[in-house]
């Protein structure tokens, strides 16, 4: 047992760093557990989003013109080819490994070590990168553009304690 009246030897970690980890585990750890069925069981999610269609088609059948709804099947058409089984299973595997090499920047962020820093800036472009070519499109830019925000952000901050790192 550490006697409490010593002083720190070791680098002290910051505590908005260890936010910024815990926030990093915890949104990677949800965007990889929600990859799984996509690699896995890309038919079972194909199918679930046809029912949300149809479901949503429902729903806004009694709330819009005709011309309208012509308008939202259209582009739920458009939108159907981008999730083919193939884009799911691509797409799940891409976010995985963005996922994986951003839990161990992470990790070593938050031991303090600088390769962790790299590492996370890797696994973003990944994740910023992928839907852009793999989807294309408006979809797949509006992923894009959303993940280089979030990245953006979350890199900026983390930068502000490359100080910390060794």
């Amino acid at each position: 047992m550490q006697n409490p009246f010593e002083e720190n030897i070791g680098p002290v970690r910051p505590t908005f760093l260890t936010i910024l980890c815990v926030l990093t585990f915890l949104w990677n750890a949800y965007k990889f557990y929600g990859a799984i069925p996509s690699v896995f069981t890309p038919e079972k999610v194909a199918a679930s989003k046809e029912q949300a269609n149809e479901m949503m088609m429902d729903m806004m059948s009694k709330y819009l013109s005709d011309k309208d709804l012509e308008e939202v099947e259209k582009s739920q058409e458009e939108t159907n080819k981008l999730f083919t089984e193939k884009n799911l299973v691509t797409t799940g595997i891409i976010s995985i490994i963005s996922s994986v090499l951003l839990i161990l920047g992470g990790i070593w962020m938050w031991g303090l070590r600088k390769k962790g820093f790299y590492v996370y800036i890797a696994g973003n472009a990944l994740g910023i990168l992928a839907p852009v070519f793999i989807m294309g499109g408006m979809i797949g830019w509006s992923i894009g553009i959303a993940s280089f925000i979030n990245a953006a952000l979350f890199t900026g901050l983390y930068a502000l304690h490359l100080k910390y790192f060794s």
